[in-house]
């Protein structure tokens, strides 16, 4: 009669622990080469982006502040951003002092 009770223990632990261990090291360098992918992707997108859509905010925004004129709805006088700078040097101010009624200093 045959006994059902001889398994070969040893063996079945060692290829427990073997699948164990190739599953891990798969994932791990699936991982790996998941982020070099990545990073190279996303290397190669920065290089060949062309900005011109913010390019063409930075111009506009910096005719903005180098416009001189008046503003015909509210009457205000605006100058280029350098020539306020020069004036508020010039009068040795940062433009951000108010007087006050107060003689505390």
């Amino acid at each position: 009669m045959a006994a059902y009770d001889d398994l070969d223990v040893k063996r079945i632990f060692i290829v427990g622990i073997a699948s164990v261990v190739v599953t891990a090291v798969t994932a791990l360098a699936v991982q790996v080469l998941y982020y070099s992918l990545s990073e190279w992707q996303n290397a190669e997108t920065q290089g060949s982006s062309r900005y011109t859509r913010q390019n063409n905010v930075l111009i506009r925004q910096a005719a903005e502040i180098s416009k001189q004129g008046v503003d015909s709805k509210t009457g205000n006088i605006t100058i280029p951003i350098n020539e306020a700078m020069k004036q508020q040097f010039s009068a040795g101010t940062s433009g951000t002092e108010r007087k006050s009624g107060s003689d505390e200093t």
